[in-house]
């Protein structure tokens, strides 16, 4: 490969600069900061482009190189290869990733877009390997860099073995290395065999913490287990003892349950008298129904006879107006002194009606607290029978008598409550008489009033009023029908509606019973576990052939400790069976750590078999990489001494070359090697640039060679040794292109008089 022409639009300080290149020996001179520098990072740039642009200008040539004027960064390269011409064009961005890189043909006039690390692919190396062999600056070899290394060697040992450069024992090493370390790291805790280890070890931890888990949780289930059976055993001995109990119970029930059915008898009895030919009884749910009905007849018998009342008065108005002989001012007098006297006959029936009624009220039956005490007296003394008979059949007694007493004053009160209930509606039927008596005498009074001071108009609208009411008092009379059809479809045939006038209060007076007989009921029956008549009546039958023979005391006492085992038990299973739980919800399961364990032992062998196996290649690898660095270092240490014998005049007869590229020398007239570092600054560079020179000669050693880029190369050779270099440089050229770029005017002199091709930036 030859570069024939290098052009730059913008880059750092130089703008528009085109140089053509000859296929040898060129010199480019320039003082300092002309750019020259600047040259040669544009075209390492072009081939490899650079990272995005960082704050540090040292290692950010992209942002270096930015135009101050902010110019486009951009430029071509035209050169030849494989015998094709083409120019490769680049305008610059922030990063690669936004270079347009463009490869033309020019041959052909085709182009495409390439990557932005081209040079890769034009020149067969990598950015690193560029800059350690065809790439060379002022100073020494560039630092150290193991890629770049690697591949150089690489391609010298590829060459030295086939002439082909598919291969890097480095790398390959580093892969086997990179391999290992991934598997078995030097800490031993980081690769991924290290931690499989680790992993297996704790499985197996864990398996031994799970056994003995496990362990524990069948010996709990197994004592679980045997509490269960015997609480099932003390369960059963405890029923049995129940049903004694309950026997007891039915038999110290007995008398209540005699009682029970005694009031239902007399339940029966009353629900007969109570009940209709339809089968309805007569409750206080009934009675409402039928205090209902008969309020509504008697609202309409009460407006009925209003509007009767007031006609009466109408008529009576009409008769006086018309006939005024029968109305006068003595007869009105007349009247009014009558009416006096029945009132004050009226307030003296009230104030009877009201003491009456006061008596009545003072006359109710005892509270059913006597009845409610009563009972749980009875009940109470039940219960204490069983621990002391004598006093649980005082209490039962008191209880008993508390019954007895509410019976009996009922009975009292019931009797006195009648006479005073019919005196009351004696009294009431006679005031009723008095008021209606009254209304018709100031009906009257208020006929002759108006007939002394009635007119035609008056008489006219007065008999109006007579037919209106007297329309009102036939509609009134169709609903009071209804109102008693009502009535009569509610009783039925057993009684008619006249009858139940009469017969309300007693009606009354046997749902009371009734309700009270229910009531008592109830309580019996809610006291004795709510039962059913006919399972009382077992229940007596099974009391009376039950004795009381038994010792219901031991039979309590020994069932009340069977029930605390029970319940002790029962409590330590609860608690067995809760540890189990808890042990079951942390356990890992056995069966599933034995399946893992197994599938990770199998691993890690395959793995440690695998680590294995890099080791043997590894160590099989750097002896056979020790056996082609033999092959290869040789030939290199002899065309870098060659070439270094010629840029020095021979001064140096031998060189050796280590596989990362430091130097040791030897002088002719002299035993013994010396690093480098022993040497002049200016026998140094001669050195570097004689291996920069061998590299790239053996690498290219049948192919297409490439150009040699040197900047400054020579500055600390004195006038003798920069002659001696520029010769051999000169003669160097006729296989390789060399660019040089100089700011000493005594080198590019001198490289013009021995040939080259010399060009002025200036």
């Amino acid at each position: 490969m030859k570069i024939n022409s290098i052009y730059i639009s913008a880059f750092g300080g130089v703008k528009d600069l085109k140089l053509d290149l000859n296929d040898s020996f060129n010199v480019i001179y320039g003082e300092n900061e002309h750019g020259k520098t600047t040259v040669m990072s544009f075209i390492k740039m072009m081939f490899y482009g650079s990272d995005r642009a960082k704050n540090d200008l040292a290692k950010s040539p992209r942002k270096k190189y930015t135009p101050w004027d902010n110019s486009q960064m951009a430029g071509s390269i035209d050169f030849e290869k494989d015998g094709k011409n083409y120019r490769l064009e680049r305008i610059f961005g922030d990063s690669n990733s936004t270079d347009k890189v463009t490869l033309i043909n020019t041959d052909l006039g085709t182009r495409e877009n390439v990557s932005a690390d081209i040079g890769t692919k034009l020149l067969g190396l990598s950015a690193a390997a560029f800059e350690r062999s065809i790439f060379i600056g002022q100073f020494d070899f560039p630092e150290n860099n193991a890629n770049a290394e690697g591949e150089i060697n690489s391609k010298l040992s590829n060459l030295a073995l086939t002439g082909e450069e598919d291969a890097s024992f480095d790398e390959v090493y580093k892969r086997l290395e990179k391999a290992k370390l991934s598997l078995a790291s030097k800490s031993g805790r980081a690769g991924a065999y290290d931690k499989n280890l680790a992993t297996l070890k704790a499985l197996n931890e864990t398996l031994l913490k799970a056994n003995e888990t496990q362990q524990k949780i069948n010996a709990g289930k197994e004592k679980a287990k045997e509490i269960v059976a015997e609480i099932e055993a003390l369960q059963k001995n405890a029923n049995e003892l129940k049903v004694k109990i309950d026997k007891e119970q039915d038999f110290r029930n007995a008398e209540k349950l005699r009682e029970l059915l005694k009031l239902k008898a007399e339940l029966d009895k009353i629900t007969a008298t109570l009940t209709l030919e339809s089968g309805t009884v007569i409750d206080e749910m009934f009675l409402k129904k039928i205090d209902f009905s008969i309020s509504k007849i008697n609202g309409v018998k009460g407006k009925i006879e209003a509007l009767e009342n007031e006609n009466k008065v109408i008529k009576q108005g009409l008769d006086l107006a018309l006939d005024p002989q029968k109305a006068s001012p003595e007869k009105s007098a007349e009247l009014e002194s009558k009416i006096k006297v029945l009132e004050e006959k009226q307030a003296k029936l009230k104030a009877q009606y009201n003491e009456t009624e006061k008596a009545l009220k003072s006359k109710k039956s005892p509270k059913l607290i006597l009845l409610i005490l009563g009972i749980i007296l009875g009940l109470g003394g039940a219960a204490l029978c069983s621990f002391n008979t004598y006093i649980g059949a005082a209490v039962a007694l008191i209880g008993v008598i508390l019954c007895a007493v509410f019976t009996v004053n009922t009975t009292a009160n019931t009797s006195k409550k009648k006479a005073l209930d019919g005196e009351l509606l004696n009294l009431k039927l006679e005031l009723n008489e008095l008021m209606t008596a009254i209304a018709l005498e100031k009906s009257s009074l208020n006929a002759i009033t108006t007939a002394l001071n009635s007119n035609a108009a008056m008489i006219e609208n007065q008999q109006n009023h007579l037919k209106e009411n007297t329309q009102k008092i036939n509609e009134l009379l169709n609903e009071k029908a209804i109102y008693d059809n009502d009535l009569v479809t509610l009783l039925g045939n057993t009684f008619n509606a006249t009858e139940v006038g009469t017969l309300l209060e007693e009606l009354r007076q046997k749902a009371g019973l009734q309700k009270e007989i229910k009531q008592k009921i109830n309580y019996i029956i809610k006291d004795v576990g709510n039962i059913s008549y006919e399972e009382a009546a077992e229940k007596i039958k099974e009391a009376e052939n039950y004795g009381a023979d038994n010792n219901f005391d031991a039979i309590k006492q020994e069932y009340t400790s069977l029930l605390d085992q029970i319940t002790t038990k029962k409590t330590d299973a609860t608690a067995i069976l809760t540890e189990i739980k808890a042990a079951e919800k942390v356990m890992e399961n056995p069966e599933s750590l034995k399946t893992q364990i197994a599938d990770l032992t199998a691993k890690t062998e395959s793995q440690a078999q695998y680590i294995n196996d890099l080791d043997l290649a590894m160590t099989v690898l750097t002896e056979s990489f020790g056996e082609v660095r033999r092959s290869y270092g040789s030939v290199l240490d002899n065309k870098t001494a060659q070439i270094f014998s010629g840029i020095t005049g021979g001064k140096y007869q031998s060189l050796n070359v280590s596989k990362s590229f430091d130097i040791t020398v030897q002088k002719a007239d002299s035993f013994g090697s010396h690093e480098l570092g022993y040497l002049s600054s200016g026998t140094v560079d001669q050195a570097y640039l004689s291996l920069r020179l061998a590299l790239n000669k053996l690498m290219t050693d049948g192919e297409d060679s490439l150009p040699v880029l040197l900047d400054d190369s020579l500055t600390q050779f004195d006038d003798n040794r920069q002659k001696i270099a520029l010769e051999y440089l000169k003669e160097y050229s006729k296989e390789n292109q060399i660019i040089m770029f100089t700011c000493h005017k005594n080198i590019s002199d001198t490289a013009e008089d021995l040939g080259a091709k010399t060009q002025n930036m200036q």
